[in-house]
């Protein structure tokens, strides 16, 4: 049997009850477990990706919070969900979405807080008509978990890597 001095025998009991109590903290403050968690903002986000790939408006609002802020490429930060929803609301008066792809997905959990990382490829239909036109890029999205325990979308940015047309 190997014989380990004493404080090399401190550290590994101390690290070992610092895991154990990490893990033991897996809920939230709300005593959400966190695979619970994960699970419901994997669904939100579906319902809310789902809802602008078939032009569902009225659903796709519903998910944004009050305080809700989207960095759009080339263009200012747009602010507060009214202001969130004109910007669609424009957006989508000129185009309507005829596909959207997530990869490279990544998701965390935090208290209250998750964070959507990944990469799409968005289709995107003229209303008045043309060629599709296809974006591709990179996305950032920040959900926030409001007092009745729904997932809201509050930020957003998203890099083209789809070079402009002029």
């Amino acid at each position: 049997m190997t014989s380990y001095p004493r404080n090399v025998l401190f550290f590994l009991t101390v690290a070992t009850t610092t895991v154990a109590c990490m893990d033991s903290k897996s809920e939230s403050a709300n005593g959400t477990h966190a695979p619970n968690a994960h699970a419901a903002v994997d669904s939100t986000t579906t319902s809310f990706h789902q809802a602008l790939r078939t032009n569902d408006s009225a659903t796709f609002y519903s998910f944004i919070a009050d305080d809700a802020i989207i960095n759009p490429p080339g263009e200012q930060s747009v602010r507060g969900k009214d202001a969130v929803r004109s910007w669609y609301s424009a957006f989508l008066k000129q185009y309507q979405t005829s596909k959207l792809t997530l990869g490279e997905r990544e998701v965390f959990v935090g208290d209250g807080w998750a964070t959507e990382f990944g990469s799409y490829e968005w289709g995107l239909k003229p209303t008045a008509g043309g060629a599709e036109v296809v974006d591709r890029g990179h996305y950032m999205q920040v959900w926030k978990r409001n007092a009745n325990g729904k997932w809201q979308f509050a930020r957003e940015i998203w890099n083209s890597s789809t070079p402009p047309t002029t």
